[in-house]
C-alpha cells in the first residue's frame, strides 16, 4: 500500500480522492478521513527517511511540520477533482432554496461530472487495484446528500424517491426532478359515449374518464400533466357497471399531500363515473395493472336481420371455447394484424323477441366481444353471426364483472 500511495502521491490529491482509494478498509471512517490518515502516514515515513521522495509532489504535504524543513508551497486544486468537494455547501444551500415550493417527503441525489475526472479516476485504479475503491460519483452523491438533508430535515429513499436532486458540476446548476404521484382507485362508468383516456377529446368527445378525474387532482397538486393507466378498458359506448381498477398518474406535482376523501367525494358529484377506494400508490402497481389480465363478464343486448326460434338458440352454447380472433377492422390501424387465440368460458341467452337477444358472455381478458357477435367478416371464428347463420349487431354493451387482481 505504501509503494502504491508514493505514486498516487505523485499528482496533488485532495483528502476525498486520496481516502476514496481505500474506502473499503475501516468502516467509521469518512473518505476525507481516510485522506488525512493516509496522507499523515507517509508524511511520517518521508520524515522518519525512510524512502525517497523525490518523484512526490510535495504540495501533497502543505501543512505539515517536518524535522528538516522541508520546503513545502501551498497546493494548487487537487489534480482529479478540482477541489469539487468544496462546493457541496454551496450546492446544498442552492438546493434548500430551490425547493421551497415543492412538497416531498423523500429524496434521492444523483451527480453530472466532467468526462475527464473518471479517466482520471481510473489512471489511479490501474496504480492501487480496484478491491477497496469507491466512485467519485458515489462520494459525491452521499456526501451531498448528506449536506442536503441536514437543511430540508427530509429522508433520503433509495427506491422511491418523491424527488432526485442532480448535481450538475458541469453546468455548475442545480436540477430538480419531481417524481410522479401515482393514484389507485377503482370506477364505474354509467354513461355510454365516454372514452377512457383524452386522445379522443377534444372534438369527437366532451370528456373522457380521465379528464373528470384528474381535473380536481391537478388543481390540489400543481402537477405539470397526468396519464391515466387502467386495468384493461371498455368501449367507448358500453357501460362499466363494476369496479374497475385504475392509476391516475401525476406527472410533476408540486403538491402531494390532498385529501383523498374530498376529492373521492367531488368526483362522485358526476352523473357519468364513480370513484371509490382512492388511495396513494406507486409505479409497480401501474405495472400489475399493465401486466395482469383477468376474466370479465359481458351483458350484450343483440339485433338480429331476422326472427329466429328459440331452438335455434340452444346452439349458441358452442360458443364456449376457444375463440380464433384475428384483430378487429376497427382496431387494425393501431394493432398488429394477427390471430390470437381466446376463451369464452361461460354464455347464457335469453329471447326477449325473436328478433332481439341478452347474452351474458365470460371470457378470458382481450377478447372483443363485438367482433364475437358480429363475426368481423369472417375474422372471428366462432361467432353469433356464424352460429346463427344471421347477421347479429351489438346494440347495448355492458361490463358487469371484472376479476381483478388481488390485494390492489
Amino acid at each position: 500500500m505504501i509503494d502504491d500511495l508514493l505514486r498516487v502521491l505523485e499528482k496533488n490529491l485532495c483528502n476525498h480522492c486520496l481516502g476514496r482509494l481505500y474506502s473499503g478498509l475501516l468502516t467509521g471512517f469518512t473518505n476525507e478521513e481516510r485522506g488525512k490518515i493516509l496522507r499523515t502516514v507517509i508524511a511520517m515515513t518521508i520524515d522518519k527517511k525512510l524512502m525517497d521522495y523525490s518523484n512526490i509532489e510535495l504540495s501533497n504535504f502543505y501543512g505539515f511540520k517536518f524535522r528538516n524543513k522541508i520546503k513545502i508551497k501551498k497546493p494548487e486544486k487537487c489534480w482529479l477533482c478540482s477541489n469539487l468537494f468544496d462546493n457541496l455547501d454551496k450546492f446544498a444551500r442552492n438546493t434548500n432554496k430551490k425547493l421551497k415550493n415543492i412538497e416531498f417527503d423523500s429524496f434521492l441525489v444523483g451527480s453530472r461530472i466532467q468526462d475527464k475526472i473518471f479517466v482520471k479516476e481510473e489512471k489511479l485504479w490501474e496504480i492501487t487495484g480496484i478491491e477497496f475503491v469507491e466512485s467519485i460519483k458515489s462520494e459525491i452523491n452521499r456526501e451531498l446528500g448528506k449536506k442536503i438533508g441536514k437543511l430540508i430535515k427530509k429522508p433520503v429513499n433509495f427506491k422511491h424517491p418523491n424527488i432526485v436532486i442532480i448535481a450538475d458540476f458541469v453546468k455548475n446548476d442545480i436540477e430538480i426532478k419531481i417524481n410522479s404521484l401515482y393514484i389507485l382507485g377503482f370506477y364505474k362508468k354509467l354513461k355510454r359515449g365516454i372514452p377512457q383516456c383524452k386522445w379522443g377529446t377534444p372534438g369527437k368527445y366532451k370528456t373522457s374518464i380521465q379528464e373528470i378525474v384528474a381535473r380536481l387532482f391537478m388543481k390540489a397538486t400543481k402537477g405539470k400533466s397526468n396519464s391515466f393507466h387502467g386495468y384493461g378498458r371498455e368501449d367507448i359506448d358500453a357501460k362499466c357497471l363494476d369496479w374497475r381498477p385504475f392509476v391516475i398518474e401525476i406527472i410533476e406535482p408540486k403538491k402531494r399531500r390532498v385529501n383523498l376523501k374530498k376529492i373521492e367525494k367531488q368526483i362522485n358529484k358526476s352523473k357519468k363515473i364513480k370513484v371509490k377506494i382512492l388511495k396513494f400508490s406507486d409505479k409497480n402497481t401501474v405495472r400489475r395493472i399493465k401486466s395482469e389480465r383477468g376474466d370479465k363478464t359481458y351483458r350484450v343486448l343483440v339485433k338480429l336481420s331476422k326472427p329466429t326460434e328459440r331452438r335455434e338458440l340452444r346452439k349458441l352454447k358452442d360458443i364456449v371455447g376457444i375463440i380464433n380472433q384475428r384483430t378487429p377492422i376497427r382496431v387494425s390501424h393501431r394493432r398488429a394484424d394477427l390471430i390470437r387465440k381466446r376463451r369464452v368460458k361461460d354464455m347464457k341467452y335469453k329471447q326477449i323477441n325473436k328478433k332481439t337477444l341478452e347474452l351474458k358472455i365470460k371470457a378470458s381478458a382481450g377478447l372483443y366481444i363485438k367482433e364475437l357477435v358480429t363475426g368481423d367478416d369472417g375474422r372471428t371464428k366462432p361467432s353469433v353471426f356464424e352460429i346463427l347463420n344471421c347477421k347479429a349487431f351489438v346494440k347495448e354493451l355492458d361490463v358487469i364483472k371484472i376479476e381483478r387482481p388481488k390485494n390492489l
